[in-house]
């Protein structure tokens, strides 16, 4: 994400605080990196503050005579102040997402809207911009390094794509749809997350559901099981309950998610961000999106899109014939398939002709063994080391605090924090956060702080937390993400960690998920959680490898389903009235099956607020990043010496260089598709049922 890009910039301040801001310092051993016991008011205030520090520094780089602008005491200056801004800020605004306290995620929130609307006025400043353009023209050709060159580009670039061209009262108009875009973004993905709707289920509606879950869950006066239809439970119910109502009324609910009021949000949502990209002199917001992305346009990552339906239609029939076969064997008078039947089908087929049991994989993997096993594997690839700090202050029990050290000197490179059980109110997905940035300060490398952010099964009834294998994949990935933060050397912030193009970003972390699909790695990750030293079965372990493939025909068409539906919204030139009527449409069209009537998927579709007319991105990206795994196929997954160079090439370098560069650079040849066709278009035997 570029530094000067509007609405979704998120700046913020490492504490060049005033006299009435309370001063934040790296911490010791047992200290703590980020604040988490913000009075009531205070984040508010912590807010404005920081926004008058940094007119401050604005204040003194313009100062600057235009004819001794130059690079570092105009574009260096700017970036540090804004880094500085997005620091301390970033701190204020992470506790809506993980705060246990609601007063202080609503506070944050409202902080986040300030921040949306002071970032729209920021990045749309023409004194700030001109100062810029004078530097620019005082800077000898080709006296700066491919690093500073890149920022001066991309600052400027980010500053003409917010309108800089426009004169002033068009300007002004562009500047009210962006502040008023960026309220509502916020409140869709709040609305998102804190209202979540509860069931309640009795045993036998349960049936089929593991007692270990229901173990852990609380229960109505009337004695009937209590089910948060969060990101939690919904697989639980999804894939194991015998009741189709059961099943239905959950998908029901997670589809109903603040339907009512993220519907309409969602419909001026993009009626404002056409109306921007039309000011702006863009075809369609999608092509303003894909702009300073690898697709460059919007017909480039749609007709990525419009490429991969035929040769996914063929898979996902077959898919969708095995799947109504085996329904058949338990309803002899079924005709066809429900939205709901699909991920309980798909794991009971799993279960009965594969012999893959969650419950019994789970065993096998317990989360703080996983974790600890795959900070070994990250360790000899990367050439790192993870250290839990004792004693760290934290904003929940269960979250841990690491430093990230390089293993060859024991030198300090950054600090992460895991964040890995559900609680009412925190961000209910998995994502890593950038909290503060690596870059350069007065010679000084500053350590980026980042946060893994989870919700898997919690400890209950004297079991640890045990994750099946699809999560330790996404683990595996959320991972990646965090080292591809606190491993960053890029010298400015607005060019470090995972701030790359949008449809590079999840290429590092895709590439990572091929670990866990090794049955080496697969079992020394693995540990029975009464009997660490009992490692999975080798017969497990083969029939997991065996079903990679399996029903990935379905996977991907639903992935296509999202990228054909985002780019559809944000490549239109007229208003979008029904999002829910035009979802269904293509969820009919792509998967042939009928969509589940009164639910609004739209409403709870969160990535619309960041990844709009960027869910593509997913798919284009996983193309790099089954290319960049071929070298680790070659050499080995534990290569030491592939580990280092996708460290330099990809991981330290930021967006330092554009994407196809760092790639070419790391393989060491022009990027191909043909490893992710292999596998897209791999003739997967299906059961014969």
């Amino acid at each position: 994400m570029k530094r000067i890009a509007f609405t979704f910039l998120s700046f913020a301040v490492l504490c060049g605080c005033s006299k009435e801001i309370k001063k934040e310092t790296v911490p010791v051993t047992g200290g703590s990196l980020i604040r988490y016991d913000y009075s009531p008011g205070e984040i508010a205030r912590l807010t404005d503050g920081e926004i008058k520090i940094l007119e401050g520094k604005i204040t003194g780089i313009l100062s600057v005579p235009d004819k001794e602008k130059n690079f570092q005491n105009t574009f260096a200056a700017f970036d540090n102040a804004f880094t500085d801004f997005d620091d301390a800020t970033n701190r204020l605004t992470f506790m809506n997402d993980v705060s246990t306290s609601k007063p202080m995620r609503e506070e944050a929130l409202k902080s986040e809207m300030t921040l949306s609307d002071y970032s729209v006025n920021l990045g749309t400043r023409r004194d700030i911009y001109n100062a810029l353009i004078a530097a620019e023209k005082n800077i000898p050709k080709k006296s700066l390094n491919s690093e500073d060159a890149r920022l001066v580009e991309e600052t400027i670039k980010g500053f003409k794509r917010n309108g800089l061209f426009l004169p002033d009262n068009e300007l002004q108009v562009v500047k009210d749809l962006q502040q008023k875009l960026g309220k509502l973004t916020s409140q869709f993905s709040d609305n998102a997350k804190e209202k979540t709707p509860e069931l309640e289920f009795t045993r036998e509606e349960l049936k089929g559901v593991p007692q270990t879950f229901l173990d852990r869950l609380e229960k109505s006066a009337a004695g009937n099981y209590k089910v948060k239809a969060n990101k939690a439970n919904y697989p639980m119910i999804m894939e194991n309950s015998e009741s189709a109502d059961t099943r239905k009324k959950m998908l029901t609910a997670f589809e109903n998610i603040a339907a009512e009021e993220n519907t309409k949000l969602l419909v001026e949502i993009i009626s404002l961000r056409q109306q921007i990209a039309k000011k702006l002199y863009y075809k369609t917001w999608a092509d303003y999106k894909t702009e300073d992305r690898m697709a460059k346009n919007a017909k480039t990552a749609d007709d990525f899109l419009e490429g991969l339906k035929s040769k996914l239609a063929k898979r996902n029939r077959q898919d969708a014939q095995m799947m109504l076969k085996y329904k058949k064997t338990l309803d002899p008078s079924a005709t066809h398939l429900n939205p709901w039947d699909i991920r309980y089908l798909e794991y009971q087929i799993k279960k009965k002709y594969y012999s893959l049991d969650d419950e019994v994989i789970r065993e096998y993997f317990p989360a703080d063994h996983v974790v600890a096993k795959m900070f070994e594997i990250y360790s000899t690839l990367l050439g790192v080391k993870f250290v839990e700090i004792p004693g760290a202050g934290v904003w929940s029990t269960d979250v841990k605090l690491y430093e990230v050290k390089n293993t060859a000197d024991g030198t300090l490179v950054g600090h992460f924090y895991a964040d890995f059980y559900p609680r009412d109110g925190k961000y209910n997905h998995f994502a890593a956060f950038s909290i503060l940035s690596g870059r350069n300060v007065d010679g000084a490398y500053r350590k980026p702080v980042s946060a893994i952010v989870a919700n898997f099964e919690p400890p209950a009834n004297g079991r640890p937390s045990l994750l099946n294998h699809e999560q330790v994949e996404t683990l595996f990935h959320e991972f990646g993400h965090i080292m591809h933060q606190t491993l960053t050397k890029a010298n400015y912030g607005s060019l470090a960690g995972s701030r790359v193009a949008r449809d590079f970003v999840e290429a590092p972390s895709q590439m990572l998920e091929n670990w866990v699909w090794d049955k080496d790695i697969l079992k020394s990750v693995s540990g029975h959680f009464k009997n660490l030293d009992e490692k999975l079965p080798d017969s497990i372990a083969d029939k997991l490898i065996e079903t990679r493939n399996f029903n990935k025909g379905t996977f991907y068409t639903r992935q296509l389903l999202f990228g054909i539906f985002d780019m559809t919204l944000h490549m239109s030139k007229t208003p979008i009235s029904d999002p829910t009527g035009l979802y269904k449409k293509l969820y009919k069209e792509l998967t042939g099956i009928d969509p589940l009537p009164n639910t609004h998927f739209p409403a709870t579709f969160t990535h619309l607020m960041g990844y709009d007319a960027g869910y593509y991105g997913y798919l284009w990206s996983e193309v790099y990043a089954d290319d960049m795994f071929t070298l680790f196929e070659k050499d080995g997954l534990l290569s030491a010496k592939i580990g280092e160079k996708y460290r330099h090439w990809i991981l330290e370098k930021g967006d330092t260089a554009e994407a196809d560069k760092l790639i070419k650079g790391f393989l060491g040849r022009n990027p191909n598709n043909k490893a992710f066709l292999k596998k897209l278009l791999d003739n997967f035997k299906s059961p014969q049922i």
